[in-house]
Formats: C-alpha cells, sequence, structure tokens
C-alpha cells in the first residue's frame, strides 16, 4: 500500500471522528484531503507520472496543484477503458467541486459550518472515494 492511500485512509477515518465529536468545520478539510490523496496517489502510480511533472505541469498551465490533478484525474477516468467511464467523470467532477467548495467554505469563510454541511462533506468525499477506487490498480 502507498503511504498515500494509508493516508487517505487515516484521514478520511479521523473527518468520521470529528464529525461524531461535533467538529464540523475540521470535517471538511479531512473529507477533502482523503479524496486529494488518492488522486495523488493515481497520478504517481496509475499513470504513472512525477511529482515533478506535476510541479512542471502546473506551472506551465498556471494552475494549483489541486486544480491540475482534479482536470487530469478526470481526463484520465473519462478516457478510461471502464464501461461506466463517462458517468463516472461527471459524477466525480460534480462532486469533487462541491467538496472543494464546502471544504474552502469551512477553512476560510465566516459563515456557519454546522452538522448538515458536516455530513454533506462526508457523503460527497464517499462517493468520490468510491469512484477513484475503481481507477486505482490493485
Amino acid at each position: 500500500m502507498s503511504n498515500l492511500l494509508n493516508k487517505s485512509e487515516i484521514v478520511k477515518d479521523a473527518a468520521k471522528l470529528l464529525h461524531n465529536q461535533n467538529y464540523y468545520p475540521a470535517v471538511a478539510h479531512g473529507a477533502y484531503y482523503c479524496c486529494y490523496q488518492l488522486l495523488k496517489h493515481i497520478w504517481l502510480y496509475d499513470m504513472k507520472r512525477t511529482q515533478q511533472e506535476l510541479d512542471t505541469q502546473c506551472s506551465l498551465c498556471h494552475l494549483g496543484a489541486h486544480e491540475f490533478l482534479i482536470n487530469e484525474i478526470g481526463n484520465h477516468i473519462k478516457h478510461s477503458a471502464q464501461k461506466s467511464a463517462i458517468s463516472d467523470f461527471r459524477d466525480f467532477n460534480n462532486k469533487i467541486l462541491q467538496l472543494k467548495k464546502l471544504r474552502l467554505d469551512a477553512d476560510y469563510s465566516d459563515a456557519l459550518f454546522d452538522s448538515t454541511k458536516s455530513s454533506k462533506s462526508l457523503s460527497l468525499s464517499n462517493d468520490v472515494v468510491s469512484i477513484l477506487i475503481k481507477y486505482i490498480k490493485s
């Protein structure tokens, strides 16, 4: 198991614990980052790319690593041989962007981040993880 897969599992479990302890604003952060770590795993291990390539591409495209990886892994899903690839791509793209927005709201907004938003973060994260796992080679 790669360290990123292991970290993803740990952060996912931590997000659930935080939700159960009513630490709602901290949930979105973990829910999002468990997905981001899977994106990075797919980039490095399944797409056989490097950290240096990621850094270079982000610089050339003038994008942050998060936005770049969301786009690249989305394309990887869309162009895969899986029967559900197009559907998975649409679902992934929609849900990861919703989750990212919740994470940004939880981390930076002056608005209340309550149990409903925390639960939504966990639900979106679970859905995104389920999609990403299908595109990780064992």
